[in-house]
């Protein structure tokens, strides 16, 4: 309670009360394996050596692929409370300056170790491309890796970013970051696993559902757009009162246009960089 007041008082950093487990994560296989194993050094950090404790890590992909719901699943997965930067009012002005607020803001989530923080789409406030004055982005830039060195051992560092080309290469050398995961569009059976977990989370049994004839028509979707065809479907059919059908599933799918086709050009740009850049979250052969 005490560190909720500290961070209430601060207007920049949040604390994120929403508990989600692992297990309410469909698919990225690899990164849930990686961070298991270093969820047990990171609980013997003070027996360990400073370069073996597990800094953080940057999860960068797909808009709606599950970044975001990964952080939240880490701080539960390591049984620690989950703080958030809220870089937009890093930059309102109503904290000061730019870079010393986020100095400031930096300083306070190290006096509520240990902990998950969160830096959420950290290319918008840290990127070279940014619109932010160069003066205070450049200090701000310089304390954040100096910090990401320097700071303590029971803070553990999960950023997210959607564009990560924008970040700067100092950013994402090793040393920084443990790991950088790249969250792809799920393949066939990632997909039906999260159509699975938004079903059991409404009180839906999915087994009679027949979810794998979903496969093909849900090509190129995100997990955000699973859930929004859950969502949809659920609607019509408690309107209806009646209960929920594979046909209701199907209907709801035809439509949503995926941000996969929409966005074609952005989508592919990301997936293109991150191809042999970064450690994929789920393993290769699972994607279609």
């Amino acid at each position: 309670d005490e560190k909720r007041l500290i961070v209430n008082r601060t207007g920049i950093v949040r604390h994120v009360a929403d508990a989600t487990h692992m297990e309410h994560v469909g698919g990225l296989e690899t990164m849930k394996e990686w961070l298991l194993e270093r969820k047990k050094l990171f609980l013997e950090r003070d027996s360990l050596g400073e370069e073996i404790v597990p800094k953080g890590v940057l999860v960068m992909g797909v808009s709606g692929c599950g970044k975001s719901l990964s952080v939240k699943a880490i701080a539960s997965c390591f049984g620690l409370p989950l703080y958030r930067i809220e870089m937009s009012e890093v930059f309102s002005g109503r904290h000061g300056t730019p870079d010393a607020a986020f100095a400031e803001a930096c300083r306070t989530v190290e006096s509520l170790a240990p902990a998950v923080v969160w830096f959420d789409e950290i290319e918008m406030g840290l990127s070279t491309n940014s619109a932010e004055s160069g003066t205070s982005l450049g200090r701000i830039f310089a304390f954040f890796l100096t910090w990401m060195q320097e700071k303590a051992r029971g803070l553990f560092v999960a950023a997210t970013a959607n564009r990560i080309d924008l970040l700067p290469a100092e950013m994402i050398r090793k040393g920084r970051f443990d790991e950088v995961f790249f969250v792809d569009l799920p393949g066939e059976e990632e997909r039906i696993e999260v159509f699975r977990i938004h079903l059991r989370k409404r009180g839906i049994d999915p087994e009679a559902l027949e979810l794998h004839r979903l496969k093909k028509i849900t090509q190129g979707w995100s997990g955000a757009e699973i859930e929004q065809c859950v969502v949809a479907a659920l609607t019509q059919v408690r309107l209806q009162d009646k209960p929920l059908r594979f046909e209701d599933l199907h209907r709801a799918a035809l439509g949503i246009i995926p941000l996969s086709k929409t966005m074609r050009e952005q989508v592919d740009h990301i997936r293109s960089w991150a191809y042999d850049r970064a450690v994929r979250a789920s393993p290769r052969e699972a994607k279609s």
